[in-house]
């Protein structure tokens, strides 16, 4: 039955959990774009205006609502190069799932609720982010680059300035 607590989980989730794993999301395409350095690389963690920018890193107004990370050529141009920045976020989210069930484990975290939505979550990432297709507005998964890379060595693409910024702010 759906009860008090489980609104609450809901509210935790929603505003505290998922925006936690998406950012890891992102930074996993981060971390490779700037590893195989990536010109104009910029992650947005939510969308709407702006309320804080750090750097590279700006974080809008709806925080838990859609993140981005953009970056326009990498000087490492390579198969290899693209594959691993698209599949960083995947990456990144199982090695902090993984990281968060040994943490439970070896009994140095509590296995509280907020774990395993936080694990469940960051999983739900990866099985929706791998699946190989095109969103609604044409973005292709990163299961899609990554598998077109395998397959023809060319790179799915779409490219944020076909939005507005009307767009952006949802």
């Amino acid at each position: 039955m759906f009860g008090l607590y489980d609104i609450l989980y809901l509210m935790v989730s929603i505003f505290i959990i998922l925006p936690i794993v998406s950012m890891i999301h992102e930074i996993g395409h981060l971390f490779f774009a700037v590893l195989f350095k990536a010109r104009n690389q910029t992650l947005d963690i939510g969308c709407g205006k702006p309320i804080l920018q750090i750097g590279r890193l700006c974080f809008r107004k709806y925080y838990f609502f859609y993140s981005w990370c953009q970056f326009e050529r990498l000087e490492k141009n390579s198969r290899i190069h693209y594959i691993l920045v698209y599949a960083g976020p995947m990456i990144f989210n199982i090695m902090v799932a993984i990281g968060v069930n040994a943490l439970i484990f070896y009994d140095l975290i509590e296995g509280q609720k907020f774990w395993n939505l936080f694990v469940y979550y960051s999983i739900y990432f990866v099985m929706f982010d791998a699946i190989p297709m095109r969103y609604p507005d044409g973005q292709p998964s990163n299961g899609l680059v990554v598998f077109e890379m395998l397959k023809d060595g060319k790179r799915a693409t779409f490219q944020k300035e076909q939005w507005t910024e009307e767009d952006l702010n949802c």
